[in-house]
């Protein structure tokens, strides 16, 4: 940032190289381009400030989403049902499979009868 003697000598340049009459004229053209691009800066920083807090939720949904397939890993162990929950995202509507292992009729001897 330029000190208080810079911006006198900067100053000074400006009105010999543009004249007295033009030098009002530059100055507000110049506050309302500075204007402009800060409000861009500040437009952009806003954007990036959603995007990171999408990102963030985004990976907060993927960690609930695993803890959840575990808890459910976890509660189907014990019953013994067998095969995924689901079928691929392409494939959302189908149905959830309720068969367990030991679900199956036991085996039939024709002579024991």
């Amino acid at each position: 940032m330029p000190g208080p003697q810079e911006l006198l000598v900067i100053a000074f340049v400006a009105l010999l190289v543009f004249g007295p009459d033009r030098l009002p004229e530059l100055a507000r053209n110049a506050a309302k381009v500075i204007g402009r691009l800060r409000a861009e800066v500040s437009t952009s920083v806003d954007d990036l400030k959603r995007a990171a807090e999408a990102e963030g939720l985004d990976q907060e949904w993927r960690e609930v989403s695993a803890e959840l397939r575990g808890t459910r890993d976890e509660l189907r162990r014990p019953l013994g049902i067998t095969g995924p929950a689901r079928k691929p995202a392409d494939a959302r509507m189908a149905p959830v499979p309720t068969h367990r292992a030991d679900d199956r009729p036991p085996p039939i001897d024709s002579e024991a009868t």
